[in-house]
């Protein structure tokens, strides 16, 4: 592919004595206007919507809750639980509830929380099923899971 340019074709974009573009093909006028807009488009910032469309809604999510597969009587038995946010939930803002839900009552519990995890500890008086549910809340959204422990 061969480009022929012509002398004369760069001669609207030389720069003559002054050092200052001479633009032959467009008139002052015209060349203003488009200066102009440019500036003015620019200075916009863009597009975008005021509604904010492009913002991620809040929500929290249980993503795991671990615990051993069985405990024994008098022995602390530990169940983990993780979440999830999006929006702009930071996790000094969920709360955690544990509660026991069905098996007979424990001997005592503690609860830990972490960035966006918690740990219930308990301790199991009498053998049998022992089952917990666990709710996280922040900004009126919640999230909850629940997990059954066998005690021997």
């Amino acid at each position: 592919m061969n480009l022929h340019v012509a002398q004369g074709d760069l001669d609207m974009f030389a720069l003559n004595d002054s050092t200052r573009w001479n633009f032959k093909f467009f008139s002052k006028r015209a060349a203003v206007a488009m200066l102009a807009s440019a500036a003015l488009l620019s200075a916009c910032g863009g597009g975008g919507d005021a509604g904010g469309s492009d913002s991620i809604p809040d929500s929290i999510t249980v993503t795991s809750m671990d615990g051993p597969s069985g405990g024994s009587v008098g022995q602390t038995t530990t169940m983990n639980v993780k979440v999830t946010t999006t929006g702009n939930i930071a996790a000094n803002e969920i709360s955690y509830n544990w509660e026991q839900t069905a098996g007979t009552a424990v001997l005592s519990k503690s609860q830990n929380n972490g960035d966006y995890e918690s740990t219930l500890s308990f301790i199991p008086g009498v053998a049998g099923d022992v089952t917990f549910k666990v709710t996280v809340s922040a900004r009126g959204k919640t999230g909850s899971q629940s997990k059954s422990v066998p005690i021997n």
